[in-house]
Order: C-alpha cells, then structure tokens, then sequence
C-alpha cells in the first residue's frame, strides 16, 4: 500500500499514456498495406480431385491387404464359434457355482427372490 502512495506521489494521477491524432484513421491503411499480396490457388483447386483419387487408392490398399493378411479359419474352428455363440440354456450347475462364489445359503438365496 505504502508503495502505491509512494508511485501515486512521484507520477500523480494524471494518465501517461496519449494517443497521436489521426491513429486510428491512419490505422486500417497501415496494417493494409503492410499485408502480403494473396495469388490465386489455383493449383492446390485443381489439384483436390487428384489427392481425394489418391486417398482412395490407398485406402482400398489397405483394406485388401487385411483383407488377404486375415487367417481363413478351419471349418473346426467355426464350428467352435458357433459353439460358443448359440445361446445356452442355465444349468443349475452354474447357478450352483455363482452361490458358492459369492457364499450364499439358502437363507440368502430365499431373502434375495422374496423381495421381488
């Protein structure tokens, strides 16, 4: 605080800072000139179909190589898939299991179906 009065003292209140007259008139027309010239892109427009050409070329090569990288499974490894995706029916041994997992009784088991 004592060296706020201290500056307060030395500068006062008046503010330093001043504008020149015309600044900002003069402003726009300064800035506008010290901009660089812009050319027309024409090369980069008529280049565009070329590159989206290209991307979908490589695109289509990558796809075909995992594609042809994919191992063509044996008819015994789909059978095992299909296995494993038909639904199952619930066996109580796995009912059985998921009691003993979580140390359920019958005390609990009844608790837990007569809430619903």
């Amino acid at each position: 605080m004592e060296e706020e009065k201290y500056i307060e003292e030395l500068v006062g209140k008046r503010n330093p800072f001043v504008v020149p007259e015309g600044y900002f008139e003069q402003l726009t027309g300064q800035v506008m000139q010290s901009l660089p010239e812009r050319h027309p892109r024409a090369k980069t427009i008529w280049l565009r179909p070329v590159f989206y050409a290209a991307a979908s070329v490589c695109a289509l090569f990558v796809c075909a190589a995992v594609w042809l990288s994919w191992p063509a499974g044996s008819q015994q490894d789909q059978k095992e898939v299909a296995e494993v995706l038909q639904p199952q029916h619930p066996d109580d041994t796995y009912f059985e299991e998921a009691a003993d997992y979580m140390m359920l009784d019958n005390q609990d088991i009844y608790a837990c179906l007569s809430d619903y």
